[in-house]
């Protein structure tokens, strides 16, 4: 479904130059559940940017489907990352001012994604808080209400970030669980995380050490 092929990032700061991708290879297929450890720094969270459509590589390409993401019209890129990739970063970004009904709903494309914030909402114990706005909710809550808008438009691929590196041991444990039951359901993952629960799920893990693969 997806592959990854030969993809470097390099990031300058005056006379400074930090490689944070090297030369990175590898394909995702279908159902996978893959997990990424390393080191801070070592380009994990680069390397989910780069495969969602959010930082452009400077060497190497993606393939989703046979055909290369950055070959892609601006418009075209978009539409891959609304409708064909879920984000889930460890910083929420929840947009303050909107509800968490109004959050998940602009992540909806049509009415049957509408019908389905509902049962989300009482499968992740957030129907209660609705109507509430993030400032208003728990850590725990709010990365739940992160990840139904992740997911209500039906990605294949699902990109989550440390999702549990601001939850404790029960909330993280709820949110693997969430994730796992997406994989279930034909949902592919790709989750930078050490933590054991999430391990016991992955049908692959890599790890990345100063921008290179270790597989």
């Amino acid at each position: 479904m997806l592959q990854i092929r030969n993809i470097t990032k390099i990031y300058r700061k005056g006379k400074e130059i930090f490689t944070a991708l090297d030369n990175v290879s590898f394909d995702i297929g279908k159902g996978d559940f893959i997990t990424v450890t390393g080191h801070s720094g070592s380009g994990k969270s680069t390397l989910l940017h780069t495969i969602g459509g959010l930082i452009h590589p400077d060497q190497g390409k993606i393939f989703y489907h046979d055909t290369n993401i950055y070959s892609y019209a601006p418009a075209k890129l978009n539409e891959y990352r609304k409708l064909k990739v879920g984000f889930i970063f460890q910083q929420f970004h929840l947009l303050p001012y909107l509800s968490v009904f109004e959050n998940i709903k602009m992540a909806c494309r049509n009415s049957k994604h509408l019908k389905k914030i509902d049962r989300f909402l009482m499968e992740c114990s957030l129907t209660d808080h609705k109507n509430k706005f993030p400032s208003e909710l728990s850590v725990g809550e709010k990365q739940r209400a992160a990840f139904i808008r992740a997911i209500i438009s039906e990605p294949e691929v699902l990109l989550a970030d440390e999702p549990t590196g601001n939850l404790d041991p029960e909330n993280s444990s709820v949110m693997i669980d969430l994730i796992s039951e997406y994989n279930r359901n034909g949902g592919t993952v790709m989750l930078v995380s050490h933590d054991q629960p999430a391990l016991r799920y992955q049908t692959r893990s890599f790890k990345l050490q100063k921008g290179q693969l270790i597989i």
